[in-house]
């Protein structure tokens, strides 16, 4: 008898097979998955158990799939423990490609090892693009990572002349205390100073609030309105709130907002005592200050760039600082095209939003003087309701013009009515085609893979931080409010399913009939 050994792999599929396959090893799905994680990196488990089942008719352990996409995201992106100590060496490579870019890395020492703690990252085009170019309005907001790391991302994002979005700095903290907030808006005063008209939209956390209140002592900050709202409404509701609480947010005049105010004062005035003791950042526009030429009411704009970030979060913090860094490049070098194409004084999106205005206006011209100053009022009202505006100082007393940089529906009536006069030279330098091309002088650095970084000298290892213990499986995402669409205590008590109401099990059901009980208890 003569035994040959068949030298060639053996790759035909075994269509009969069912059930877990027990000799699929990590090594064996490391190497099926790499490819396609490649092309796609956030692609989960479930799905690659799908493919791998879909391609080699093999059913893979869920925890032997997750060692093996570890593994897998360890060959393409380098190893966790390591990336840490990485860090610096993209501190060296965005020096050198950027000089003046503030990259500040804090860690500690916890048993005898270095450990990260935080970090700070600003790069110099951004930061001299909102100090030369853009409005000075911070939104700061942070949201967690979904990695191996459970930290939290800090950004402080601007807005440019398009109402776009204009990130400034970000950060990377283990947690949102009062003393990793005051660390970052340390950091933040370091590379911005202290603008004119400098202006803070957070949320209602306190310990955002702290940090800026410390560090911005005396500058305006605002309050997210929808964070206010979700707030308020697990206290207070009614209809009352709903017509008159977003509606003296949205007021722009003293007038208007204690109209509002004082309506929802008398119909409950606990409500109001708790808004005036909780929620003493400014809310309203009509508290706003003028300098900021910003009418949000609401941190969207922090929210936005959550959202846009929102895929690459489980990332290794290099990588993941690297992604932001090109993410803004892209966007940085797309809107400097669009600025090439921009002509006239300007941005035509605000010529648009003016020239809407200006057809079939309802305001009236009663009298001007040749100073610049006018009392205008609506056509066919009586003369009660009046508003002054100054072209001189471009000013009106409904506070929209003043509020905004952009001319009012009085102010566009006056300005209209004079011979030879254009509204876009009443409009502030902030919406200006020479300012949003200032915002994007700069150039954000092309860096090479991590590969090529070059080597850092700091002397030490930087071991990764210590990761707290949780029960069951890592969120990908945040678990929503109640008003968010999320589930509330109330929706997850059981429901009886004889009578279809919850609180209760079907045995002592009291609003059921008595033969679906009977039949209930024969079935069981």
């Amino acid at each position: 008898m003569q035994i040959k050994r068949n030298p060639h792999e053996h790759d035909c599929q075994a269509a009969s097979r069912v059930g877990v396959c027990v000799g699929i090893t990590q090594l064996w799905v490391c190497d099926k998955v790499l490819d396609w994680l490649k092309e796609d990196p956030n692609l989960k488990i479930k799905e690659l158990t799908r493919r791998l089942k879909a391609e080699y008719k093999v059913t893979v352990p869920y925890r032997r799939m997750y060692k093996g996409k570890n593994l897998a995201m360890d060959k393409l992106f380098g190893h966790w423990d390591k990336s840490f100590d990485n860090l610096f060496r993209l501190k060296a490579q965005i020096e050198e490609s950027s000089p003046g870019s503030s990259f500040v890395i804090d860690h500690h020492t916890i048993n005898n090892k270095i450990r990260f703690r935080r970090l700070f990252f600003a790069l110099k085009p951004c930061v001299d693009g909102f100090l030369r170019a853009c409005r000075p309005y911070l939104a700061v907001d942070s949201t967690f990572l979904n990695g191996r790391f459970r930290g939290q991302l800090c950004i402080a994002c601007a807005v440019d002349g398009h109402n776009w979005m204009y990130p400034v700095a970000v950060g990377v903290i283990d947690s949102e205390d009062c003393d990793n907030w005051l660390w970052f808006m340390s950091r933040l005063r370091d590379v911005i100073g202290f603008p004119d008209g400098l202006c803070f939209h957070t949320d209602c956390g306190q310990a955002v609030m702290s940090g800026v209140s410390e560090v911005f002592p005396g500058v305006e900050h605002r309050e997210c309105m929808y964070h206010l709202v979700q707030n308020f409404k697990k206290r207070y509701s009614g209809k009352v709130f709903d017509d008159h609480l977003w509606a003296s947010s949205y007021s722009w005049s003293n007038y208007m907002f204690e109209k509002h105010y004082q309506a929802m004062a008398d119909a409950k005035p606990e409500a109001m005592v708790y808004l005036h003791e909780n929620h003493k950042k400014l809310w309203s526009r009509s508290q706003y200050r003028l300098g900021s030429k910003v009418d949000y009411v609401t941190n969207n704009l922090a929210e936005s760039f959550n959202n846009w970030i929102k895929p690459e979060k489980a990332k290794n913090l290099d990588d993941l600082l690297d992604t932001i860094r090109q993410k803004i490049l892209i966007k940085w070098n797309h809107r400097k095209r669009v600025a090439m194409k921009f002509t006239g004084k300007i941005l035509p999106h605000i010529e648009k939003q003016l020239r809407e205005k200006s057809f079939n206006l309802d305001i009236q011209v009663i009298t001007s003087s040749p100073e610049g100053v006018a009392e205008v009022c609506a056509k066919g009202v009586n003369l009660a309701y009046r508003f002054v505006v100054d072209l001189e100082l471009r000013s009106c007393t409904c506070r929209v013009w003043q509020g905004t940089g952009i001319p009012c529906k009085h102010a566009i009536a006056y300005i209209t009515s004079i011979p030879g006069a254009r509204l876009e030279d009443f409009v502030s330098d902030y919406y200006s085609v020479h300012n949003f091309k200032l915002a994007y002088q700069g150039s954000i650095p092309c860096i090479p893979d991590k590969s090529m970084w070059p080597t850092s000298n700091h002397g030490f290892f930087m071991h990764p931080p210590l990761l707290r213990a949780t029960a069951g499986g890592r969120r990908k995402n945040r678990m929503k409010g109640t008003f968010e669409g999320g589930s509330s205590q109330k929706d997850r008590r059981h429901q009886c399913p004889i009578c279809y109401q919850k609180g209760h099990h079907w045995e002592t059901c009291k609003n059921g009939k008595p033969e679906d009980i009977a039949a209930m208890i024969a079935e069981r």
